[in-house]
């Protein structure tokens, strides 16, 4: 069998070829051929018709390839070069992947960083075949594992990750952060400090718990909405098997009175001030119940709130509300003092609209 190098435009499509070809099947053919060469020759009559290959004909194209291998096979009646060319495609499509190997051997590339791209997996396939299968947690992107009994991690401790540092601290004290950045500047903020809305723990297991915003000092006498959940629907008060996630806890700092939060505001916003570098940029999400309460304490704190970007949620969040919330808010803006600087592309909107990503893929 010998391996015919060919002019390209003598090699030709056969043009009753009932297999459909799509871009993206040309792309992923052109990177393999970029990133392997050329291995896998087209298959051709004596003619120069191609049996199999015509994707490997279309991605050297794309690429200007001036020539490409074939093998000719000219032993073939017109009738057996038909039936090989229905063959060659129906077999391929018969075979499946062995899900148990086939994460292991993307895992060893992965491993010495080989660029997966070029195998013809989307991200989204390559996320969904890698994620880990079965761990109890993992389950849904938005939950956690419950914390154990004993926290491993006590206020004031610094976890170093590689180039970055992790804090179990404070962000209203100095001290806690001078610690973390260890004299290092900052030179951009993205903060989402609690909005102070009230928001109520509703799951089974937080009701049977006690977990209740209501639960705190003053707040007991409120008409609270696990009381409002009991009341309509009396199973609530039954634990699920389900274990507590974050978000089965009430949120510090989330229901205090209105002069106890401008406190909170002016500590968090003023140790911005201290480390962020005039002109450095921050964003700093809150909701549209923040819209009174951000702005006079930035502006003390001689943060420039140039403009408020919003972000359209992919699902709205349900509410007894008139309309269900389907945005937030960010404040941005820089540190006064000097002029800031836009790494972002141009004429970019300021409302984004940025569907949920599955972490595996990040």
């Amino acid at each position: 069998m010998n391996i015919e190098m060919l002019p390209i435009d003598a090699v030709k499509e056969y043009d009753r070829n009932p297999r459909t070809i799509s871009d993206a099947a040309i792309d992923a053919v052109a990177k393999s051929i970029q990133a392997f060469g050329f291995k896998i020759p087209i298959l051709i009559d004596g003619d120069g018709v191609i049996i199999a290959g015509h994707t490997r004909l279309r991605a050297a194209r794309k690429l200007g390839l001036k020539e490409v291998p074939t093998i000719r096979a000219s032993d073939l009646t017109p009738d057996q070069v038909k039936a090989l060319r229905i063959a060659d495609n129906k077999v391929a499509s018969l075979t499946a992947w062995d899900m148990e190997l086939l994460p292991i051997e993307l895992a060893d590339l992965k491993g010495v960083d080989f660029d997966l791209a070029v195998l013809g997996f989307s991200a989204e396939d390559l996320a969904a075949i890698m994620a880990p299968a079965g761990n109890e947690g993992l389950t849904d992107p938005d939950e956690v594992p419950a914390p154990p009994d004993a926290a491993t991690t006590v206020p004031g401790d610094i976890w170093v990750l590689g180039n970055h540092r992790l804090m179990c601290g404070d962000s209203s004290k100095p001290a806690d952060l001078d610690r973390l950045l260890d004299g290092q500047p900052v030179h951009l903020v993205n903060t989402d400090p609690p909005y102070n809305v009230k928001v109520e723990p509703r799951s089974n297991n937080a009701i049977v718990a006690g977990l209740s915003s209501f639960a705190l000092p003053g707040k007991a006498d409120q008409h609270d909405q696990q009381s409002a959940d009991l009341n309509r629907y009396p199973e609530k008060s039954r634990a699920t098997h389900k274990k507590l996630r974050a978000k089965d806890r009430p949120l510090a700092n989330d229901f205090v009175s209105d002069d106890e939060f401008d406190r909170l505001l002016a500590a968090w916003f003023g140790n911005i001030t201290r480390v962020l570098i005039p002109g450095g940029t921050f964003y700093i999400w809150g909701g549209y119940a923040n819209c009174g309460n951000y702005p006079p304490v930035l502006k003390r704190c001689e943060l420039y709130f140039a403009q408020a970007i919003i972000w359209i949620k992919e699902h709205p969040v349900l509410t007894r509300k008139d309309f269900m919330g389907n945005h937030e808010w960010c404040f941005y803006g820089w540190k006064e003092g000097a002029a800031h600087r836009f790494f972002g592309p141009n004429n970019v909107p300021d409302t984004w609209s940025i569907k949920k990503v599955n972490p595996q893929s990040m």
